[in-house]
């Protein structure tokens, strides 16, 4: 795989685990169900619902490479290779630009991906949304689980919405800004730059498996259906 997109740090990985696994572990109690419904000999996608600031997707990435023997490959928003400091992490851990033939590539190549189709527009979206799918009409995530013949893994991460904090992002100057910029730019709060201390815990629901006979929507509203299912359970 040496012409791979995905080129994880090898030397610095188990260092990097074992820190963001234990910090997570020890500051938010983190802890993942349903590691058995991810396969670990091929490749699959693992679809999440976009909290505020996604720290859950590099605790349950990590987790996943320190509990299965495998790293996730994850889609990344563009402006993410743009910020000193999260640009060497995200590389290091094997994060890739969130491109449609980039993704195809990595899961053909037998590699786990994980991808939320909801994007910045999801985590910034109000906290009158929390907890609620924000996907407009995104069906990319589909269209390539069937072109490349891999299961939809669906997952939620329990209580994402308390890691942090934006009271105004739901305000119109806000979401102005996001709809000319396709940035962040909400004032976000937590305990300085680290998260609150609230327990989180990522459920990982049955594999979704794409079939010729499955049209790209009806796979969009099964996954949908399927983590809208987890949050109703085990979200209060």
């Amino acid at each position: 795989m040496s012409d791979s997109p995905f080129k994880p740090n090898e030397n610095l990985l188990p260092w990097i685990s074992a820190a963001v696994t234990g910090f997570g572990r020890f500051y938010n109690s983190y802890e993942v169900k349903g590691l058995e419904n991810v396969p670990t000999d091929s490749g699959a996608l693992i679809v999440m619902y976009h909290g505020l600031v996604p720290v859950d997707f590099w605790y349950l990435g990590l987790t996943l490479y320190r509990e299965l023997g495998i790293l996730p490959c994850a889609l990344v928003d563009r402006w993410l290779f743009k910020t000193p400091g999260l640009k060497q992490f995200t590389e290091a851990v094997g994060g890739v630009v969130g491109e449609k033939d980039v993704a195809l590539q990595v899961l053909r190549e037998g590699v786990v991906v994980g991808v939320s189709p909801g994007g910045v527009r999801e985590a910034i979206s109000g906290s009158e949304n929390n907890y609620k799918l924000v996907w407009g009409g995104r069906t990319g995530f589909a269209r390539l689980a069937k072109e490349a013949g891999v299961p939809i893994i669906p997952g939620f991460t329990q209580n994402i919405e308390s890691a942090y904090k934006a009271p105004l992002a739901g305000h119109p100057l806000f979401q102005s800004l996001y709809q000319k910029t396709k940035l962040p730019l909400v004032p976000i709060v937590g305990l300085g730059p680290l998260p609150f201390p609230v327990k989180l815990t990522t459920w990982l629901g049955e594999a979704i498996y794409p079939s010729d006979e499955t049209s790209v929507e009806n796979l969009v509203d099964q996954t949908k259906a399927s983590i809208d299912r987890l949050i109703q359970k085990h979200q209060a």
